[in-house]
């Protein structure tokens, strides 16, 4: 899965909240050295119209981005419940539940079911690879919720891509919930996917290289 789109706008969003942050701090200074409001402007005036710009297109990106995610987890079910696809078995924990209902549903037993169902992120321990997280589709009658265990068929050709196995009785899901590995290992979260360490880095530079300059213009 392509991730670039999410996370160029998340290193912009960040280099963006970065100068808003500076403006805010250099309003404060030049405030505090000259006892007015310099220009007659107020941070509020520029920092809640470029929020609400920021927010908005975040939405729509994040929209778009589940979008593809429950099309090709969809596609994908059907080739792993069927066999044509290779898969990997592994313990996982739900994580972040996300509230938008889907109309498509996708497990073992029933790849792309037309149900309602919600998409999921859920941390996943491989046996063949690194504590990792990916995303499945809940079917809404199962009434799965956060932290509960689930076992999940990784997707070699998209690894940010699970199905649900709900072939497996609770005997297993009892074994996974018990597994101390979910108290020791660290698993990444989706933040990786936005530009992770990039998008600190551009909120960083974005306060440095803006405060100066919003100083000079404020006074």
């Amino acid at each position: 899965m392509d991730w670039s789109l999410q996370r160029n706008f998340g290193i912009a969003a960040g280099a963006i909240l970065g100068a808003l942050f500076g403006l805010m701090i250099a309003q404060s200074i030049v405030l505090a050295a000259e006892g007015f409001h310099p220009r007659g402007i107020t941070p509020q005036l520029i920092v809640l119209p470029t929020l609400l710009v920021v927010i908005f297109v975040n939405l729509g990106i994040g929209l778009r981005m589940i979008d593809r995610l429950v099309t090709l987890i969809a596609q994908r079910s059907q080739l792993l419940a069927t066999g044509a696809a290779p898969g990997e078995t592994a313990p996982a924990r739900i994580g972040q539940v996300f509230g938008r209902e889907q109309r498509l549903a996708a497990t073992m037993r029933f790849p792309a079911s037309p149900e309602s169902a919600r998409l999921a992120l859920v941390k996943v321990l491989p046996n063949s690879g690194p504590p990792r997280t990916a995303y499945v589709l809940l079917p809404t009658r199962y009434g799965i919720q956060r932290n509960a265990p689930a076992s999940v068929v990784l997707d070699p050709a998209n690894p940010d891509v699970a199905v649900l196995d709900d072939r497996v009785d609770a005997a297993v899901l009892g074994a996974i919930a018990a597994d101390p590995r979910w108290a020791t290992v660290r698993v990444p979260g989706r933040f990786l996917r936005q530009g992770g360490l990039a998008v600190i880095i551009a909120f960083v530079a974005g306060l440095i290289v803006s405060l100066p300059l919003w100083i000079l213009f404020l006074r």
